[in-house]
């Protein structure tokens, strides 16, 4: 028995020592001489010669020479990727790309100092030229075809570059920003849902922010244009009720105050008339008087002072007095007879 332990004993401690030395984490990043070039990380001298050429590139950029200026940057970014000065080359160079308008390119060279440079030192000069970028394409900045002709605006890299800066900096002031910008483009293309995800994602995650209230209203509007009519689902009728009555408790001081309170007036009435369609549809062709009043009394539940709720009363107070509804044939009669 003491054998068998013994034995089994080894093979582990084997396996172990064997598993060790394949899978050592300390061994991944670290060989014997290459350990600065997994890391990526240049060396001293590496170092010198790229902040060098980083001064020669910023005196030709001061003297106007910018297409020289740019091939020094490009240099910089491939030869010393690793280098400190690598991450001011590809910031300069994405300066240059913005004032030549070529706002997608300058945007992915920002991305890729976030990528290559996560310590950046001016890594809010970064975020700020990032909005920068993706402000210009969302105003309708195009590209150009052959260098000659205009490209088509393009709105749907906008609110891809927007996104992008959520992710980079989730905690900045940059990214409620961002997201509200998402929701407006995403309304420009006819994407009602991207808007209202955008939106949710700003009322959630930044409460706090001078554009929560501007986001409850953006998405009760959004609803609002969902609206088909009194003859359909009234799923997105609901949600507007409540970001605009959400924005009422939140917000009492708001300058949109009254518009907030028209407008909510109005999807209450909206909604109240859906149910009153529904008791007219019982009680003129269904001759169902329990389930007519079932509809009446929830249209004026939903909104008492409404229009809406004043023809249920009235509707309500004819079953009650044994007012016989016009069957459906009838009615069809009375319109072509109107006609």
């Amino acid at each position: 028995m003491q054998h068998t332990t013994a034995t089994t004993f080894a093979i582990w401690l084997l396996l172990v020592t064997s598993l060790h030395a394949q899978f050592n984490p300390l061994e991944w990043f670290v060989g014997e001489d290459e350990d600065l070039v997994d890391l990526n990380i240049a060396n001293a001298v590496q170092e010198s010669e790229a902040t060098a050429l980083l001064e020669t590139a910023k005196a030709k950029l001061d003297a106007g020479n910018t297409r020289s200026a740019e091939r020094i940057l490009k240099k910089i970014i491939k030869k010393y990727p690793g280098a400190v000065a690598s991450g001011d080359a590809r910031f300069l160079n994405s300066q240059i790309l913005m004032g030549k308008g070529q706002w997608t390119k300058a945007f992915v060279n920002l991305q890729e100092i976030i990528f290559e440079h996560p310590n950046y030192q001016n890594f809010n000069q970064v975020l700020s030229a990032q909005f920068d970028c993706a402000t210009a394409l969302m105003e309708g900045a195009r590209g150009r075809i052959l260098w000659l002709i205009p490209g088509f605006k393009q709105y749907g890299e906008a609110a891809r570059q927007f996104e992008q800066i959520v992710r980079n900096a989730p905690y900045s002031d940059y990214a409620p920003l961002a997201l509200m910008n998402i929701a407006i483009v995403s309304e420009w293309e006819q994407r009602p849902e991207d808007a209202i995800d955008a939106l949710d994602r700003l009322i959630n995650y930044y409460p706090q922010s001078m554009l929560a209230s501007d986001a409850y209203y953006a998405t009760a509007q959004t609803y609002s244009n969902l609206i088909n009519g009194v003859e359909y689902d009234q799923g997105s009728t609901r949600q507007a009720i409540s970001y605009y009555e959400d924005f009422l408790i939140l917000f009492p001081r708001s300058s949109y105050l009254g518009e907030v309170e028209s407008n909510l007036a109005t999807m209450q009435d909206l909604l109240a008339r859906s149910r009153l369609n529904l008791g007219d549809f019982f009680y003129d062709y269904r001759s169902n008087n329990t389930a007519a009043l079932v509809f009446y009394n929830e249209t004026i539940t939903i909104a008492p002072e409404s229009e809406a709720a004043e023809e249920a009363r009235a509707r309500i107070a004819d079953i009650e007095a044994g007012v016989q509804p016009i069957t459906g044939a009838g009615i069809l009669r009375k319109f072509l007879l109107a006609d």
